[in-house]
């Protein structure tokens, strides 16, 4: 059976017997938004939600213009629906955009255009005013020179002087009111181009020609409905803390408002999306450090000081705040009849993990694609406080407001910058240090000018003791006076400062005569702190005596 049409017949039997080719997946287009956003010190995590109907069989689901700067590794995929889908792959691909894909950035360029084409014709306008007027101007002057050269031929008549007084009157007038008119109008176009470069620019940021494109290929038993929520990491995101300290001394207690900026350059908008902080930072914390071995070796001997340096000089106090201007008090008027309620800021909810805390706005926020920060109200506070008056008067004679306050928010307070406050008299902005649970935290509200310090140095007496050995002594006699202008009892911690001796051959001693300290500062050698409870106007004296013995003719750095 060797006939063409055995041939064909062979063919067409090993057709029928051979196994079905897989069909080609299909690609379904599928719309998505922006459902949620995590964002972390240095990223975020967006959460994508599509909704499709999808046919029986294979599919390749593709989610269009997200940004281009997506970690292609961090893609997660769920989903749910009706469709019972199988997922076997999730890849992205770049894809750049055609010209006529982007017809919003060409209506933007073209209004801009027109702006610039009607503020040059108003250039043109006050150009050709400004001509009229010199022309008129010379005009007169030509006139002038002209009639009085031959003033003698034909003499001018007044009726001739007025006209032309008039005509040139007229034309100068009119220059300048249309040179006027003009201004205005590009004062006004002015600010209308600004705003056409800030929206040409936010769309160049925004619409970048190259996005990406997520595939996800599904297999579905039958056709149904499919909820599909995929997510990713982008780094062009950030937030930073900020916060809000308000002291109230009449209940000593600190109102803490937590505050968070937001702010991204993906590309892409987050508009009504539930929007999280979180302190937790990806990437971190992923190796476990070792120590290698500490060798010791014998130092070099040191090489000899050619010139003996200065003693470093000490910092310039800050400057002392002025007082805030007493208010006057204003009659309440009569509450109306209908009860009114005080407008409430809701805080987000707070979640401590293992690791990281997260705070989740209370309701859906939209965030700029373009770097415009977006702030929230993350969480309030009112922490009980140790309110005081802390004063270094070897330093500055201030007294400074300060609360003592311990986090028993059950989260961690994180650094970032506070505006202070006391009561409704914002006093400044200072840094806010991170405070674990459980921790202390003290945070300054500005000179107190009720609580006057005076430190005086009463004696510097320099003297020669020893009988074999010469020493040189220096005594010293300092005296401070604080005095609290309060009509309720005030705590002052007062901080002063006796040298601490580096080399065996100084020796530091307090004398008797010495107000006892209450403490000293563990943490920094030579500093006593006196811990003085005043009562209404009182003013309390206390009293500093040390001398610094050292063989003679030693040059001592430090000295008071």
């Amino acid at each position: 059976m060797s006939t063409p049409q055995a041939a064909v017949l062979i063919t067409a039997l090993g057709a029928l017997l051979a196994p079905p080719a897989p069909a080609r997946a299909a690609d379904v287009q599928a719309p998505s938004r922006v459902d949620a956003v995590t964002v972390y010190r240095a990223a975020a995590r967006v959460t994508r939600v599509a909704r499709l109907d999808l046919p029986a069989g294979d599919s390749r689901i593709l989610l269009e213009g997200l940004p281009a700067g997506l970690d292609d590794g961090s893609l997660r995929v769920e989903g749910k629906g009706t469709a019972h889908a199988r997922v076997f792959g999730v890849t992205a691909e770049p894809f750049t955009r055609a010209e006529s894909a982007l017809p919003e950035v060409r209506a933007a360029e073209a209004r801009l255009e027109e702006l610039r084409e009607g503020d040059r014709a108003l250039d043109d306008r006050i150009a050709q005013a400004k001509a009229r007027g010199k022309f008129a101007e010379s005009l007169r002057a030509s006139y002038s020179e002209e009639r009085a050269r031959n003033l003698a031929l034909r003499p001018v008549s007044t009726r001739e002087w007025s006209d032309l007084v008039g005509f040139v009157e007229a034309q100068l007038t009119a220059a300048a009111a249309e040179v006027r008119q003009a201004e205005a109008q590009k004062r006004e176009l002015a600010g209308r181009l600004a705003a056409a470069r800030a929206a040409l620019a936010k769309l160049v940021a925004k619409r970048s020609e190259t996005t990406k494109v997520v595939a996800v290929e599904v297999s579905t038993a039958k056709g149904g409905t499919l909820e599909l929520a995929v997510s990713y990491l982008v780094q062009a995101a950030s937030w930073q803390p900020l916060w809000d300290a308000r002291l109230l001394p009449e209940t000593s207690t600190v109102e803490l408002t937590f505050l968070g900026a937001v702010s991204q350059r993906t590309g892409e908008d987050w508009t009504e999306a539930r929007l999280a902080v979180s302190t937790a930072e990806p990437g971190r914390g992923l190796w476990v450090p070792e120590l290698s071995p500490l060798w010791l070796q014998a130092a070099p001997p040191p090489r000899p000081m050619v010139a003996r340096g200065l003693a470093p000089m000490a910092a310039p106090p800050p400057p002392r705040l002025a007082r805030a201007e007493a208010k006057a008090l204003e009659d309440v008027e009569a509450a109306p009849p209908e009860q009114e309620a005080v407008m409430e800021a809701p805080a987000a909810e707070a979640a401590m993990g293992l690791l990281a805390a997260t705070f989740t706005a209370p309701r859906r926020e939209t965030v700029d694609g373009a770097g415009r920060a977006r702030t929230l109200t993350l969480a309030r506070y009112t922490l009980k406080a140790e309110v005081t008056r802390a004063a270094a008067p070897r330093v500055d004679p201030a007294a400074y407001l300060t609360a003592r306050l311990q986090n028993d928010t059950g989260v961690p307070l994180l650094p970032g910058l506070a505006r202070v406050s006391v009561g409704d008299e914002f006093v400044g902005r200072a840094p806010l240090a991170a405070t674990p649970p459980g921790g202390e935290l003290s945070l300054a509200f500005g000179a107190d000018g009720r609580v006057e310090v005076e430190r005086r140095v009463l004696e510097r007496r320099h003297e020669t003791a020893g009988l074999l050995t010469k020493e040189d002594v220096v005594r010293y006699r300092v005296r401070t006076t604080v005095k609290s202008r309060y009509a309720t009892p005030t705590t002052v911690r007062l901080l002063e400062l006796v040298p601490v001796s580096r080399d065996e051959a100084i020796q530091v001693k307090v004398l008797d005569g010495t107000t006892p300290a209450t403490r000293e500062d563990p943490e920094r050698p030579g500093v006593r702190i006196t811990e003085l409870t005043l009562q209404p106007r009182e003013e309390r004296v206390l009293e500093l005596r040390y001398e610094v013995r050292f063989p003679r003719g030693l040059q001592v750095q430090g000295l008071e």
